[in-house]
């Protein structure tokens, strides 16, 4: 095989370097920016563990350097250990996060290829877009912008951090990566001066592990992994127990873009209207910003021994959940993709979304649901609950994820 020493080439453009480097097959280095897994149970850090986690396994050729930096490591951990088995080089910093805020966020110098050493290209998932060298090229995802459509639903200092962000991949003319059609679309409208053919549509992907799980007794472990100790599980072992066990579930952030005021609501009528038809409310996820109103309506309707909040669900144990539960529900007002809903699909459960944005793309309309009215949104909810047919719905792999990544980063 034809080999060239990468350091005469030095001279030309980088376009041209990554072209010569892929006519003569010489290695590419790829940095990945994979401070975001500290956020275990996020949407942003599944994506992002999972899109590299398959990138590691489908290309055995080109080299990943990641960068992670963190004070802390969640419990449970595993993520680094598992992309360095993969044959990922793991560069781990412990630099604060208002450290990273300051000198990228603000200052906007210290390139962050100088802690992995050169790459050809670096690619960041979120948050921060960090200086580069200016022989690298930069490749940003872009998962939504609910913090320029709906800023009310944000902190101030998250909108600044997004801005700031999504200036310099536009400046630095970064390859742009996004969600969906939904999200291109929205970006090409609030910033028209982005170059479209500069956007690529890669969906995330829903992992094999979500699928149909036929182990009740397991089921009901898993259960009671999460409910409190004085929690009233007084059902029968098996089969029984858990069909006779009605409740709705959500995973997710608790923030206000996830409308769980209106989710809580609606149940509040079920419970009221529909006596029977289910039990409880299972909330699956960690309390995000603004949410002290969703915490207050469950105290003002009396729902504390009704709605539950199990906070932080193990990503292992969720398929669980969802094979458990008699309705997932996620009626958020705007999503960049929404993989809950998928995940819940995946397993067989009966599911309701909001109808709009990219659940348009990604849910059949059985499930979607216009938001404006709550008595109409029980009707929906009865209707699933009562149909026994099923729908095919669109197969969203990582490794497809992955594949179409490769084809962008080494275009």
């Amino acid at each position: 095989m034809l080999t060239l020493n990468p350091y005469i080439l030095l001279p030309f453009e980088h376009s041209n370097f990554l072209t010569l480097k892929l006519l003569y097959n010489i290695i590419m280095k790829i940095g990945i920016d994979v401070t975001m897994l500290v956020y275990a149970g996020s949407g942003v850090a599944n994506y992002t563990y999972n899109l590299v986690k398959n990138l590691l396994l489908i290309d055995k050729k080109n080299k990943y350097l990641l960068f992670y930096s963190s004070l802390r490591r969640p419990s449970n951990f595993y993520y680094l250990d598992e992309l360095k088995k993969l044959g990922a080089i793991v560069y781990e910093y412990p630099f604060p996060p208002s450290l990273l805020r300051m000198i990228w966020g603000k200052l906007n110098i210290v390139p962050i290829d100088w802690f992995t050493g050169r790459v050809d290209a670096f690619f960041f998932s979120d948050f921060l877009r960090p200086p580069i060298n200016k022989n690298t090229r930069g490749v940003t995802t872009i998962h939504d912008l609910t913090w320029k459509l709906f800023p009310e639903y944000h902190t101030s200092d998250v909108i600044i951090a997004h801005e700031k962000k999504l200036k310099k991949t536009i400046e630095n003319k970064d390859t742009i990566i996004v969600d969906s059609e939904s999200t291109k679309n929205d970006l090409l409208r609030l910033y028209p001066v982005i170059n479209k053919n500069n956007i690529h549509v890669i969906y995330p992907g829903v992992g094999e592990e979500f699928r149909q799980i036929k182990d009740k007794t397991k089921i009901e472990e898993v259960l009671k992994k999460y409910l409190p100790k004085n929690f009233k599980f007084n059902l029968p072992a098996g089969k029984a127990g858990i069909s006779n066990f009605k409740f709705i579930l959500y995973v997710g952030a608790i923030e206000p873009r996830k409308n769980l005021e209106l989710s809580i609501r609606v149940f509040h009528k079920l419970l009221t209207d529909h006596p029977g038809l289910l039990t409880h409310f299972f909330i699956a996820g960690r309390a995000g910003w603004k949410n002290e109103k969703v915490f207050q309506l469950v105290k003002d309707l009396k729902l504390e021994d009704k709605v539950i909040f199990l906070g932080f669900v193990e990503d292992a144990d969720l398929p669980y959940l969802y094979n458990a539960c008699s309705l997932n529900i996620y009626l958020s007002e705007y999503e960049g993709f929404g993989l809950p809903p998928l995940e819940a699909l995946s397993c067989e459960a009966k599911t309701i979304v909001g109808d709009n944005s990219s659940l348009k793309e990604t849910i059949n309309e059985k499930y979607r649901v216009n938001l404006n009215s709550e008595d109409k949104i029980v009707e929906k909810i009865i209707k699933i609950l009562n149909d026994k047919t099923t729908v095919t719905m669109k197969k969203f792999t990582w490794a497809d994820a992955a594949q179409k990544f490769l084809q962008v980063i080494t275009k």
